[in-house]
């Protein structure tokens, strides 16, 4: 190579390097270089809780760095998803995304602060999961029928409790008392655990949650399953009716969890956490979980969750309009 040609090789090899810098960094695995915090947006030992500290302990193995769980209950799950969509787009805040999140609540709540198609980036799906319906174990209420005939005797004197105003258990209980012809005074609480302790103790008479917070407590012998909001029954309860059983199919689906990260991440960092997760789920101890709660694995592309979610929330604005559901 004469030299005119080797200073011409060098300064093409220059400037092409450059302009691959941005691809090359996440090619050379230099992400993450530091803890990943991970934003679930309800209390510890929610159901969220239970998949999102799975996700983490796997998607820290899988990624060589910590993924910390961080609890910002409130607000139907509001707070810690507005906080997750004002972050920077950098991978280092992630969100744990539910119907609650990105169909239930912005169907109903026009004070929210963020959009759920605008203002993230879908990464993946994770599971889909049952509710139960749950009464405490001395409760006079045998079947869903005998709930649904005191409800409908005595107008609002019932007390419902969801996860809070806005959720998926808040809409599908309204749902359900719109197509039954019944009142229910709705309690809302700030997750799973409060919810817990005063139906066990009797202070609540109904309450509706997924499976995961649920299932040990009704196995103890501590609360009563009526009824549970899947398409079929449950292989840990199968004496328990479904919803579409007992003629309430629009209210009988399973509701899911997925990973979000704010919108305008870089494609192929997005590509990148999705399949780490995809790596982190496919792991003995994350499949043990999704089993343990009879819950389904449901891998998808950002493209197929992105238009999951658009689903969902179309479909929660119309359950809404239709039953003519409002924040009171």
């Amino acid at each position: 190579m004469t030299l005119p040609d080797r200073r011409t090789f060098l300064a093409t090899s220059a400037a092409l390097g450059a302009s691959m810098l941005p691809g090359l960094s996440l090619a050379q695995a230099k992400y993450p270089d530091r803890p990943i915090t991970l934003i679930d947006p309800f209390t510890a030992g929610s159901n969220t809780d239970f998949f999102s500290r799975a996700l983490s302990e796997e998607l820290a193995k899988v990624l060589g760095q910590p993924v910390i769980v961080e609890n910002k209950a409130g607000s139907g799950g509001a707070i810690a998803t507005e906080f997750v969509a004002r972050s920077k787009p950098d991978g280092y805040t992630l969100g744990l995304a539910s119907v609650s999140t990105h169909a239930a609540n912005p169907a109903i709540n026009k004070a929210l602060k963020y959009d759920p198609i605008k203002d993230f980036s879908p990464i993946t799906a994770m599971v889909s999961l049952a509710s139960v319906t749950v009464v405490p174990a001395n409760s006079p209420f045998k079947t869903l029928e005998d709930l649904l005939r005191e409800a409908k005797a005595k107008p609002g004197i019932l007390t419902f409790a969801s996860p809070g105003v806005g959720t998926a258990g808040h809409i599908l209980l309204e749902q359900l008392a719109h197509l039954a012809g019944v009142k229910f005074s709705h309690i809302p609480y700030r997750g799973s655990g409060p919810i817990l302790n005063d139906v066990m103790s009797g202070q609540l008479h109904v309450a509706s949650d997924n499976a995961p917070a649920l299932l040990p407590h009704i196995k103890s012998g501590k609360l009563r399953a009526l009824v549970v909001r899947d398409h079929q029954r449950l292989p840990q309860l199968p004496d328990v009716p479904t919803y579409k059983e007992l003629g309430f199919e629009p209210v009988s689906r399973p509701l899911w969890f997925g990973l979000v990260g704010p919108a305008e991440m870089p494609a192929e960092l997005v590509d990148r956490l999705n399949k780490a997760a995809h790596q982190a789920m496919k792991s003995a101890s994350f499949q043990e979980r999704v089993k343990s709660v009879s819950a389904t694995y449901t891998p998808t592309t950002p493209k197929q969750f992105a238009a999951q979610i658009q689903r969902w929330r179309d479909d929660f604005k119309q359950v809404v309009e239709t039953a003519k559901i409002k924040i009171e």
